[in-house]
């Protein structure tokens, strides 16, 4: 009830911020502008071409970075977290942990993270740069839930999340933030046109933070109820770099971060054991285009470094700590990519595009040393190895008066998981021209990463070397409607699993271990409401998922699934100077955890190319908590931020 009365009172103020009158004659050129100019609804994820949310054959949502932070937006991961079906929260280690529609993995290995649509994870542990990005150099995010499409392999079964970076010329910014918990942020984006063919953007940021303090009061495996707080603090330097000239683009980015989790492994009496994580991320991509006035070539490469490195403390006694390192600093954990695609626009009504993509995954020897003598290893916890894949796909998409055919599939050839040819397939009729109906089909195939089938940490974690690459199915029927400054996407959707690849722990092994037992079927149903005005945004969304909270022995995963999620926000101009916003995200019950409601408000005075902003995050004091999903079993929490907090900042543009 507590949850409920908190949500009403949110929902309460949020419409007021809202309802506030504009000005006349703002209202009066509100309807000279189109949809694309109000809400921005144009993505890319899902196609080959810049198209319309209610046109492009997947269900897509996408949401400008300006806009969420004029609702108390402040970071990557709540800008995600506002996506419908989408749950990004701390885990125990530390990292970020994303869930959508229900299906999610300690590491990430389930969804795929693109940075200006180029794939970006780490090889072994399959952990994503969340925190890598520099916030100024942001645009927009644009996922797909579900798989979504053939353009895309490994890590993709349960979504694709795609984060454009600014390409506004002569229009650059520069962020520096104070706030509680002893928050510190510089941020900055800077571009300039070096020819009439040629452009560099150039971002960068520093953040840092005391931290927050978690407070638990838990029963640990194989201890007992232990009593103690860990401060959760995060340094992170982050920079990108991008030069563009005609049809070629160079793009290089480079970030690191550290922070504090928590090993739910070991513990000792009444007291935690607090690991550092230490994560390093570099990424090349090279891309070149030819275009002719029906065809568009396009090749490419990258080179993704990315290494973690975790720091366990008072392990084997007070004071005596573990390294968990790769060797050569992780120069052997990367992953290199070559490939290129062809789209054939053949007449007005058929579309054709085939692609091929070759990969290299790479890892180190990782090892554990001593904190304070890492000349000499303890234990391997996994060997060097390398994995090739070799994809190829193809998509026809044909257009008859009002209706639009899709098909497609994409063949997948792992060294280890052998083969797969995943189909899509999509129809989209145009009711008129403001509504469209769509039923879409789309399969994803995800390999195991090396952790899974290899890792060898007796009594914490023992990898699976039989385990093989998981399917995940996705029918989804979705109406669309937009006209003006209004867009409502109404979506229902049947996944089914087929060797879903799950973490628990195995009793032969004494230590989680990875199965490919889930085979299993999930409902539920999705709505994705913008609508705009020329000094005022509203943005609805609402996620519902039938098996949400429930205990379903094949599919282990659905207890730490809420039913129903929430997401409301908000933002409106007063006079030419000022502008109030807010933003609500609701979780509900699950895992015998109750419902949260996160409540962040903003208010913005601008004065000639500078923004002051006071952000108020978490209003209602909410208790954060989220299952750890270390393995679907397990009776953990992972205490998120606590308590009212504020930030303060200013801005200016240049």
């Amino acid at each position: 009830m507590g949850s409920i009365i908190r949500l009403t009172a949110s929902l309460i103020i949020l419409c007021s911020l809202f309802c506030i009158p504009a000005q006349s004659d703002e209202l009066d050129s509100l309807f000279h502008l189109s949809l694309e100019e109000l809400l921005e609804v144009n993505v890319s994820v899902a196609s080959t071409k810049s198209e319309t949310v209610a046109e492009t054959p997947a269900i897509v949502s996408r949401y400008n970075r300006i806009d969420l932070e004029k609702m108390g937006i402040t970071n990557l991961r709540e800008m995600f977290n506002f996506i419908p079906g989408v749950i990004v929260q701390d885990s125990l280690g530390g990292w970020a942990s994303v869930q959508i529609r229900g299906i999610d993995e300690n590491f990430n290995q389930k969804v795929l993270f693109l940075l200006d649509g180029v794939p970006y994870h780490q090889p072994s542990h399959s952990l994503i740069p969340m925190e890598g990005i520099p916030w100024e150099s942001i645009s927009h995010v644009e996922v797909i839930r579900g798989p979504g499409a053939v353009f895309y392999g490994t890590q993709a079964s349960g979504g694709v999340f795609n984060v454009i970076t600014r390409k506004d010329v002569g229009k650059s910014s520069a962020s520096v933030k104070i706030g509680s918990n002893g928050l510190k942020e510089g941020s900055g984006y800077y571009n300039r046109e070096l020819s009439d063919e040629s452009s560099i953007y150039v971002a960068a940021e520093y953040r840092a933070e005391d931290g927050y303090t978690a407070t638990y009061n838990e029963f640990f495996p194989n201890v007992g109820l232990v009593t103690d707080e860990v401060d959760r603090f995060l340094e992170r330097q982050s920079a990108l770099l991008r030069y563009t000239n005609n049809d070629f683009s160079l793009l290089l980015q480079a970030f690191s971060d550290t922070t504090v989790g928590i090993n739910d492994g070991v513990t000792g009496e009444n007291t935690l054991q607090p690991l550092t994580l230490d994560t390093k991320g570099q990424l090349i991509h090279i891309e070149n285009s030819w275009n002719t006035d029906n065809s568009k070539t396009t090749i490419f490469s990258d080179y993704n470094h990315y290494t973690l490195d975790i720091q366990l403390e008072n392990i084997l006694a007070p004071g005596v700590g573990l390294l968990a390192t790769k060797d050569n600093n992780g120069k052997d954990d990367y992953r290199f990519r070559v490939g290129g695609n062809f789209a054939y626009n053949m007449n007005e009504s058929l579309d054709l595009v085939v692609g091929i993509e070759q990969e290299t995954r790479s890892i180190g020897n990782y090892r554990f040393y001593f904190l304070d003598d890492t000349s000499t290893p303890l234990a391997t916890l996994l060997e060097k190895s390398k994995v090739d894949e070799f994809s190829a796909y193809a998509q026809a998409d044909y257009t008859l008066k009002n209706w639009r055919f899709l098909i497609g599939g994409r063949f997948t050839d792992n060294v280890l998981s052998g083969q797969k040819t995943t189909p899509r397939a999509a129809i989209v009729y145009k009711i008129d021209e403001y509504q469209s109906l769509k039923g879409l089909y789309s399969t994803g195939f995800n390999s195991p990463n090396p952790t899974q089938t290899s890792v060898y940490a007796p009594g914490n974690t023992v990898g699976n070397n039989t385990l093989t690459a998981e399917i995940v199915k996705t029918f989804d029927l979705a109406y669309t409607y937009s006209k003006s400054n209004v867009l409502f996407v109404a979506n229902i959707y049947s996944l089914e699993a087929e060797d879903f690849i799950e973490r628990r722990f195995s009793e032969p092994d004494g230590a989680v271990s990875f199965f490919n037992e889930g085979n299993f079927k999930r409902q539920g149903a999705e709505i994705d409401f913008q609508m705009a005005t020329s000094d005022s945004k509203l943005f609805v969304n609402l996620a519902y998922q039938k098996e949400g909270n429930k205990v379903i022995d094949e599919d282990p995963t659905a207890f730490n699934t809420p039913r129903l999620t929430l997401s409301i926000g908000a933002n409106t101009d007063l006079w030419d100077m000022h502008s109030i916003g807010g933003d609500i995200s609701y979780i509900g019950t699950r895992h015998n955890l109750d419902g949260y409601s996160i409540v962040n408000i903003n208010y913005t005075a601008r004065l000639s190319g500078f923004e002051l902003f006071v952000v108020v995050r978490n209003l209602l004091d909410e208790e954060i908590l989220n299952p750890d999903i270390s393995t679907q079993n397990s009776d953990l929490v992972a205490h998120g931020e606590e308590g009212v907090n504020a930030q303060l900042g200013v801005r200016v543009h240049f």
